[in-house]
Parts: C-alpha cells; sequence; structure tokens
C-alpha cells in the first residue's frame, strides 16, 4: 500500500465508489504535476496529443524518482504484451516496488495498476469532436478511439476498478467543456449517437474542483459486467496573465 508515502495534502472529494489510497496517492501525484505541466506547455510549439503526453510522461517520471514514489509512468502501455498488436493506453501506471501494489484483492507487480487515456480539449473537426467520449467513422469502419468508450469496452483498464483520463484544454474553458461533454452524453443515452455500448446518467462527469488551471471530475461508467471508476484530470494550456493557481498552491 502507499498510504504511509503521500505527499501533501489530497484535494476534493471523490464520492461514490471510494478509490484505493493507493489510486488516490498517484492522483494527488499527477494532480500536482499538471499544474507544473500547465506553467511549461501553455506556450509550447507542442500541441498535439502524443507530443504532450510524452512530455508529461518525462516531467511525471522525473518527479516521481526525485520525491520517492513507489511507481513509475508507461507512455503507450500495451494491455496484452503477449500480443503484437495489443491495444495501447496513453499511460500505464506500475509498481516499482518488488513486492508489488495490492488494489482490493489483486496485487499488481509488473502490470498496470492505474491507467491513464489523454485527449485533446480544442476546437477539432465535427467527425472528430466527440472523441474524448466516442470514437468515429473512417474509411467507411467505426474506429474505436473514444476515450470513455474504450474504458467501457474494456479496451483500456481492463480488470482495473479506477483509470483516469487526462484532458489537454486547448480552447475554451473547464465550464464549457464539462457541459459540452455531459449534453454529448445526453445524446448517447437518447440514441442520438449510434454506439455499441449503453451509456446512462452515471456516465456523466460529476465536479470535484475547478481551478484555473487543472480541474477534476469523476464519473461511473458501466462495463460488460461491472463499472469503473473514471477520475478526469484536466489542465489548461489556454496562455492566461498572472500566476497559475492549483490544488497544491492553495
Amino acid at each position: 500500500m502507499l498510504s504511509h508515502l503521500t505527499r501533501g495534502k489530497i484535494i476534493g472529494r471523490l464520492e461514490g465508489p471510494k478509490p484505493d489510497t493507493s489510486v488516490l496517492t498517484v492522483v494527488a501525484f499527477v494532480e500536482k504535476q499538471l499544474v507544473e505541466f500547465s506553467v511549461q506547455y501553455t506556450s509550447s510549439a507542442i500541441t498535439n496529443e502524443k507530443g504532450l503526453t510524452q512530455e508529461l510522461c518525462v516531467l511525471l517520471n522525473f518527479y516521481v524518482k526525485e520525491e520517492g514514489y513507489p511507481f513509475w509512468f508507461e507512455k503507450e502501455y500495451m494491455e496484452e504484451p503477449e500480443k503484437g498488436d495489443s491495444p495501447q493506453v496513453d499511460i500505464g501506471v506500475i509498481s516499482s516496488q518488488e513486492r508489488g501494489i495490492v488494489i482490493g484483492s489483486k496485487c499488481f507487480s509488473r502490470e498496470s495498476f492505474f491507467s491513464m487515456e489523454a485527449k485533446r480539449l480544442d476546437k477539432i473537426s465535427k467527425t472528430r469532436e466527440k472523441e474524448y467520449l466516442v470514437g468515429r467513422i473512417e474509411k467507411g469502419k467505426y474506429k474505436e478511439c473514444g476515450g470513455v468508450e474504450r474504458f467501457k469496452k474494456e479496451i483500456h483498464g481492463k480488470g482495473l476498478r479506477y483509470g483516469a483520463i487526462i484532458g489537454y484544454v486547448q480552447a475554451f474553458d473547464f465550464d464549457y467543456w464539462h457541459n459540452t461533454i455531459n449534453s454529448w452524453i445526453d445524446e448517447l443515452i437518447d440514441g442520438m449517437i449510434d454506439t455499441s455500448v449503453k451509456w446512462s446518467e452515471k456516465d456523466k462527469l460529476l465536479e470535484e474542483y475547478k481551478y484555473s488551471t487543472t480541474a477534476r471530475f469523476k464519473s461511473e461508467n458501466s462495463r460488460i459486467a461491472d463499472c469503473i471508476l473514471l477520475i478526469h484530470l484536466w489542465v489548461s494550456l489556454i496562455p492566461r496573465r498572472g500566476l497559475p493557481i492549483g490544488p497544491n498552491q492553495i
């Protein structure tokens, strides 16, 4: 367990299903570094999702080592490493302890115990604008590239009780995207958007906090036989005046 290694105060509340202390420790660590990430990359020439995620992993691994946490972050983590065409989640969190980390009743040694997908929240084409949630038709075939959808279909996070989505906010603000994404979920519930998975009110994002540089939401998303609690961590990459304010600077 990581309870004795938690650095600082964990801000906000995660109501409903309670994440394991180890998961909360990872979330608190990532939240803290997202404030720094916002400072470093708001005016960066890197704006694409893969580039931002690579830079985020570098930053996370630098500070996780410096601060002595017993886990590390693997970019493009293979969900099924025995398969060459395995799906890859953007970031897998892996224990660096010899005995692994226990989540619930399962011990995770060399496999990811907390998977994070990353998505841009920006002005993009109509065909791709809903990729935070669902995929799109490409060359006559459905491409399963939706962030939440991939967790619901167990493409990512299979067997995990918790996961996360990092949102790079590059246009508008947190309120806009919170309202917009929940309105898209209403359309999914009503069947206005064709999808092979069932959507409900529980899929909607519930606010935990919003600051000027970071925001956190949570959702309880159904899967085939159970559900996964997703923690949505958003970071603003929009130029602003004044000093950044985040959960670890209050």
